[in-house]
């Protein structure tokens, strides 16, 4: 089979069933390996099956936004959004709250990754290092702590020269399971470097860990990780790395997948406030 130039097969509204065509052979899938794939890896895919893909990939209908941007995801190509669709994303970027990294100033990069335990680490960075929780994460700690049942914590410091960029915190429950606590970085090509490391450092390992804004909630339901507990605002869940790291809408939460999530929250948020509007008609019926 003979392919284009693959730089000229993009994502978009117009182009949407020539791309997932291409793509999908490009990558030597079969309709039902795509269907397959998809509706496993996100919820948005939920309900999908062969005959529907046939249709797509030959024009007849087309799938919602937000299918089509997670199309455009999972082969991890970028889509071209129509002015009409632009305004669609630009109305959802409200909750966009979690990764909220912005273009610095500087084009700093991470020189090194220091581990200290918490006892170790040198006040000055402590205290950076707790500004940054309670500043970006709106949560400390002692709470933290309290929630997965930490008995010890590490810290790795992202550093550019001498300077803190980012970090990682993390530590072991009563049971001897890995607990992520937090990380953070500078801004989002900073954060994605800090989310690879900490994505080495737990390879292989089941992991505990933590979120509290809906936005964040949604991501990690989207991608069928359920939730063990919850404490207040605080869900808990746990997951081998490797299933994580296995996603590929995880691996590009940082990239494309970001406006997967703020979709999919949008018709969570939407869905919410019919059932709030009809539980007041209700009462006043």
């Amino acid at each position: 089979m003979t392919f284009a130039n693959p730089s000229e097969v993009f994502f978009s509204r117009d182009h949407f069933a020539h791309a997932l065509k291409y793509w999908r052979n490009f990558n030597g899938m079969s309709q039902l390996e795509l269907v397959e794939a998809l509706s496993l890896s996100h919820r948005a895919f939920l309900g999908i099956n062969q005959p529907m893909l046939s249709k797509w990939e030959h024009g007849n209908g087309q799938p919602s936004l937000m299918r089509r941007v997670g199309v455009a995801t999972f082969f991890q190509q970028p889509y071209q959004y129509s002015e009409d669709e632009k305004r669609i994303i630009q109305g959802v970027e409200k909750y966009d709250d979690f990764f909220r990294g912005f273009d610095t100033l500087y084009p700093y990069t991470i020189d090194c990754f220091e581990t200290y335990t918490w006892d170790s680490l040198p006040p000055a960075y402590r205290e950076q290092v707790m500004y940054a929780q309670q500043h970006y994460r709106y949560g400390n700690f002692s709470k933290l702590i309290e929630v997965l049942s930490v008995r010890e914590m590490h810290v790795v410091v992202a550093k550019h020269k001498q300077a803190i960029v980012g970090h990682i915190v993390y530590g072991k429950n009563h049971e001897g399971i890995d607990c992520l606590l937090s990380y953070i970085a500078l801004d989002k090509h900073l954060y994605r470097q800090v989310h690879l490391h900490a994505c080495e450092l737990f390879e292989g390992k089941k992991l505990l860990f933590t979120a509290i804004k809906p936005y964040a909630k949604t991501l990690v339901s989207d991608i069928f990780i359920p939730e063990k507990y919850q404490i207040g605002e605080i869900s808990v869940y746990e997951c081998q790395l490797d299933r994580l790291t296995a996603n590929p809408f995880f691996d590009q939460i940082h990239e494309d997948g970001r406006v997967l999530t703020l979709l999919s929250h949008h018709q969570k948020v939407q869905r919410h406030r019919r059932n709030e509007t009809t539980k007041d008609a209700e009462c006043f019926a």
